[in-house]
């Protein structure tokens, strides 16, 4: 069932590309994460109209995702970051304290998205051995003290993952810190109905994204919330855009078209490992043996890449559909992406943009050609009826 309520007004992100970059996947980018480049990806996607970034952190990027944010955000002005962490590499007083500091040096710029972690492997790369209930569990906590601490008050904690006392985060972010919280699981939507600003789904076919939000607003009517604002729900993709529905499709093509089989295998290896839900349902989509799972949506991306692994692709009026008919589901925060990301983002930002801008406050738009697609469609197939833009 669509979201019947006026639409939240959208927020659109672009991802923050810590580790190489290229116009290619599956095989070694070209492009390495220097700080002018991360730097030159952040100013261009405020130029573009994005409010801010994702960073991503994970043990096999270049960098490490607290430092080079912070480096990123003393050297650039305008769009901010939302920067990703693990609990398990943090205390929740310690990085409390860190987070207001950053708030407060580089004011609304700051957001946290708190991963739990969706493999066993990498999670030890980090000394992380707990299982999947344990994770979430800890990641309840962790978020719990910081929102605690936020209040300026001095904290007691007994717990015996994180004893301690009289902690005290002074001053506190000037502005509310939003926390962003991801996940397919129970655990996962839980948390997020009682503790985060922003619930997160990765990219999936409208019935799929339908489906979870029903059950997340399941979860949101049976918990008793603690974050402050209301929950927004937010989806995290690629995008692929051309002039035209052809030139995308051939873009989308040529992404792939250099992957290493090496890569290849050994990816399919690690993702034996995987005990994350989501995972193993952007697995599934990639699965398919056309990588079109539904008119306009295609898992290619999830062939050599963890994570999303699927992107909208089409024309600019396609783009700009596929995302409103999220929006109608409930969806109104858009992290995206594209290789290479800093021209990708530019594109976007062109391309689709003013088709989006009407429902953000920034003026009329035209409208665009809208469609809830539920199954499969051919490439050539283009999304059919008008409705006007919300």
């Amino acid at each position: 069932m669509q979201n019947t309520a006026t639409p939240d007004p959208l927020d659109l992100l672009w991802f923050c590309q810590l580790a190489a970059d290229g116009e290619f996947i599956g095989t070694k980018p070209e492009r390495r994460p220097t700080l002018n480049y991360i730097a030159n990806l952040v100013e261009t996607a405020s130029e573009m109209g994005f409010s801010s970034l994702l960073t991503a952190t994970n043990f096999h990027a270049e960098h490490e995702a607290w430092t080079a944010s912070v480096a990123t955000l003393a050297r650039t002005q305008g769009a901010g970051l939302l920067i990703a962490v693990r609990p398990g590499m943090f205390h929740p007083a310690l990085f409390a304290k860190m987070v207001a500091t950053a708030a407060n040096l580089f004011p609304g710029r700051v957001r946290i998205n708190v991963v739990t972690g969706s493999n066993p492997t990498e999670n030890a790369m980090y000394g992380d051995m707990e299982n999947h209930a344990e994770r979430y569990a800890r990641t309840r906590e962790f978020i719990a003290i910081m929102r605690d601490l936020w209040r300026g008050v001095p904290v007691n904690s007994d717990s015996p993952r994180y004893p301690f006392k009289g902690s005290i985060v002074s001053p506190v972010p000037a502005q509310p810190v939003p926390i962003y919280v991801g996940g397919h699981s129970d655990d996962a939507q839980r948390i997020s109905a009682e503790l985060a600003d922003v619930y997160l789904v990765w990219g999936d076919t409208i019935a799929g994204i339908e489906a979870r939000l029903a059950t997340m607003r399941a979860h949101e009517a049976n918990t008793a919330r603690v974050a402050t604002t209301p929950l927004r729900y937010g989806l995290r993709c690629h995008v692929v855009v051309r002039e035209t529905e052809a030139e995308a499709w051939a873009a989308a093509d040529r992404l792939i078209s250099r992957i290493d089989p090496a890569v290849r295998e050994k990816f399919i290896e690690a993702s034996v490992a995987v005990d994350s839900e989501g995972q193993r349902r952007q697995q599934a989509l990639a699965a398919s043996s056309s990588l079109v799972v539904e008119e306009n949506l295609w898992a290619g991306v999830g062939l050599a890449r963890s994570g999303v692994g699927v992107a909208i692709v089409g024309n600019p009026a396609q783009v700009a559909a596929k995302l409103r008919a999220y929006q109608a589901l409930g969806i109104s925060t858009f992290i995206l992406s594209g290789y290479p990301h800093l021209e990708e983002c530019r594109r976007f930002g062109e391309m689709v943009m003013p088709l989006l801008r009407d429902a953000r406050g920034k003026g009329a738009a035209a409208n665009v050609a809208a469609a809830v697609v539920k199954g499969a469609a051919p490439r050539a197939g283009l999304a059919t009826g008008v409705a006007p833009v919300t």
